[in-house]
């Protein structure tokens, strides 16, 4: 699969620095980015998009707003969109807010770039195995 089929992602963080630094990584593998540092800016894009983000890498500790409840929101516009949860809290604290919302993964922060590439590579193939073998079927 190439590089150019692996779509935009919204990356939505309260972190300047953050979003600067997942900007060049997604960039760097041939991934359109849209940043953003609040959930009022979040809702606005997803509002603008005519259906090219197929991808949420999402903070799960916005300034102003709870990831989760930014999330619920998020998934009305499309739920098929690969979502990753970033946060530096533990693992089980983050699965604990997740609860059975449906996520592609958590990121914790400091993360691995490779680790990161991979973990979304291999998400948006399954997301657009999926709705291949939906539209065929």
């Amino acid at each position: 699969m190439g590089n150019s089929s692996l779509g935009t992602f919204l990356v939505i963080d309260d972190d300047e620095g953050l979003r600067t630094l997942l900007n060049l990584i997604l960039s760097s593998v041939g991934i359109n980015s849209i940043c953003v540092g609040t959930s009022n800016e979040a809702i606005s894009a997803l509002e603008e998009d005519n259906g090219t983000i197929n991808g949420i890498l999402l903070d799960l500790n916005l300034e102003n707003s709870r990831g989760e409840d930014l999330l619920d929101q998020i998934l009305t516009f499309n739920s098929d969109l690969v979502v990753f949860m970033i946060s530096g809290c533990l693992s089980e604290e983050i699965k604990e807010r997740i609860g059975d919302r449906a996520i592609n993964g958590i990121i914790t922060k400091p993360f691995q770039t490779a680790e990161l590439i991979q973990l979304i590579r291999d998400a948006v193939i399954k997301r657009q195995e999926l709705i291949t073998s939906r539209e065929g079927a």
